[in-house]
């Protein structure tokens, strides 16, 4: 019986307390000065045609033809994975298992750009088994 009396003062205290701070209002934060929304709108395209605008995504999606085996090593590459983007356009990025023992020649860091070659496990999934660097004039 004294235990619940050595319990109880501390326990309503806490609870008191615990009322008298919980019920406050949440602070008010100035923002200062703030950008009118009109900043961030889109431009207006209405004054282009959509054929106009067609006939360019088209066009430049024709002029530019990706390498199939060469690409540039990702800033997002960790251990494990290897994150390529496609070369020279960079619009895809692709991210691919390393093997247990990858073989390097010459430099593999970020923005580098490599040749690599494909091990095809389970005849599934793709691992990275070799990188090389690639020198482009």
């Amino acid at each position: 019986m004294r235990k619940i009396l050595f319990l109880l003062p501390p326990m309503v205290l806490a609870l008191v307390v615990g009322m008298l701070t919980s019920c406050r209002f949440a602070a008010s934060y100035n923002d200062g000065d703030t950008i009118a929304a009109s900043e961030f709108e889109p431009a207006d395209t209405s004054l282009v045609s959509k054929r106009q605008v067609k006939d360019t995504l088209n066009h430049v999606a024709q002029n530019i033809v990706d390498s199939t085996d060469i690409f540039y090593v990702g800033t997002g590459s960790t251990r494990q994975f290897l994150q390529l983007v496609s070369y020279p356009s960079k619009r895809d990025t692709l991210v691919y298992g390393k093997t247990l023992h990858i073989k390097v020649k010459g430099s593999a860091d970020f923005n580098s750009i490599v040749r690599v070659k494909f091990y095809l496990l389970n005849g599934k999934d793709s691992l990275v088994s070799a990188v090389e660097q690639v020198e482009i004039n």
